[in-house]
C-alpha cells in the first residue's frame, strides 16, 4: 500500500528531528524540504530554498504531499529581534499558498507560546495575543491569515502552539544544551535564580504531539506542551544531580530579565481531549532521556 506523502520543513532543526519518526509510524512517507535538498533519518530530501517564492513553489508542486508540517524559521540567538521574521512570514504564506493550489489537503504550521499576552500564568488557545517580541507578533499575524485562508483555500490547517521545549543537541544559547555542556566539561554555570515556573515539554514528546494533532480532525490554534509548570531550577539542578555534579550550578548568579513572567502554563484541554495526546515523559525520565542521547549517562 502506498503512504500519503507529507512534507516536512524544519527536518534538521531541534523538533524536526524528532517529528520524522512519529510522522513515519502514523503511515506517511516523509519528505524533507530543505535549502540543500539532502536526505535526513527516516526521511527523503527535496531541495528547495523556502525564502524564494518561485524555487518553493516549484518544489512543493512535485513533491505530490497530501500533508504539511512547517517548522523551519528564523531559529538563531537573535531570532526574537530579527527582521527575518518578515521574511519567514511570507515565505509561510507563500508555502501554504503553493500547498494548497499543488493539491494538498492537510496542513499543520507551528506557531509559538509567544504569541500570547504573558501576564496571564495560564494560557488557553483563547486567551489574548499580546506578543512582546517581533519574533512573537510575525508568528501570531501569520497564523491569523493561515487560518482565517484556509477554508477559502479548501484545506485542513491546525496552527500548533509550542511552550517550552528541551531536548539533545540543542544549539549554543539555549538553556539545556549549554547547562549540559557546562557541566559535562566541569565548569561552573551561572544561572538565573530559577523560580520562574515554565511548561516544558521533552522534545521527542513533542515531535509526537505535532504528528498527533496532523492526524487529528483539530483546526485553528492547538496549545502543545504538558499542561503543568515547573519551576527552571528544578529541571536545572534535576540534570546537575543525573550528571553527577550539582555544586556547579551556581543559582542566582545571573539576573532574570525585566518583565520575566513568574510562571507560563499552558491550558492543554484541546490536545488531551480533541487530539487524544498525552506526554510519554515526566521530568525525571525526560531528561535521563536526554542525557543518554547526549552521552552523558549510560
Amino acid at each position: 500500500m502506498t503512504c500519503a506523502r507529507v512534507l516536512l520543513t524544519g527536518a534538521t532543526g531541534l523538533i524536526g528531528r524528532h517529528a520524522v519518526a512519529p510522522l513515519r509510524g502514523a503511515g506517511y512517507d516523509v519528505i524533507a524540504l530543505s535549502r540543500s535538498g539532502r536526505d535526513v533519518a527516516g526521511a527523503a530530501g527535496l531541495a528547495a530554498d523556502l525564502l524564494n517564492p518561485d524555487d518553493l513553489r516549484r518544489a512543493v508542486a512535485g513533491s505530490g504531499a497530501a500533508a504539511l508540517v512547517h517548522l523551519a524559521w528564523a531559529d538563531g540567538p537573535d531570532r526574537w529581534t530579527t527582521p527575518a521574521n518578515l521574511d519567514w512570514a511570507a515565505a509561510t504564506l507563500t508555502l501554504l499558498r503553493a500547498f494548497a493550489d499543488a493539491g494538498g489537503r492537510r496542513a499543520l504550521l507551528a506557531g509559538s507560546c509567544a504569541e500570547y499576552d504573558w501576564s496571564q500564568p495560564v494560557l488557553s488557545e483563547t486567551s489574548p495575543l499580546n506578543p512582546a517580541t517581533l519574533y512573537g507578533a510575525a508568528k501570531a499575524r501569520t497564523g491569523q491569515l493561515a487560518v482565517a485562508a484556509a477554508p477559502a483555500l479548501g484545506i485542513s490547517l491546525a496552527w500548533a502552539r509550542p511552550f517550552f521545549v528541551y531536548g539533545p543537541a540543542e544549539p549554543k544559547g539555549r538553556l539545556f544544551g549549554d547547562l549540559i555542556r557546562g557541566i559535562a566539561a566541569g565548569l561552573a554555570v551561572d544561572c538565573t535564580d530559577g523560580e520562574q515556573r515554565r511548561d516544558f515539554l521533552q522534545v521527542a514528546d513533542l515531535g509526537a504531539a505535532l504528528a498527533a494533532v496532523l492526524t487529528s480532525t483539530a483546526e485553528g490554534a492547538v496549545n502543545v506542551a504538558s499542561g503543568k509548570a515547573v519551576a527552571v531550577k528544578d529541571m536545572i539542578l534535576t540534570v546537575a544531580r543525573q550528571m553527577g555534579r550539582p555544586e556547579l550550578v551556581r543559582l542566582g548568579a545571573r539576573p532574570r530579565p525585566a518583565g520575566d513572567p513568574a510562571c507560563l502554563q499552558a491550558d492543554v484541554t484541546r490536545l488531551r481531549d480533541e487530539v487524544g495526546f498525552a506526554p510519554r515523559f515526566d521530568v525525571e525520565s525526560g531528561i535521563a532521556d536526554v542525557l543518554r542521547a547526549e552521552g552523558v549517562l549510560p
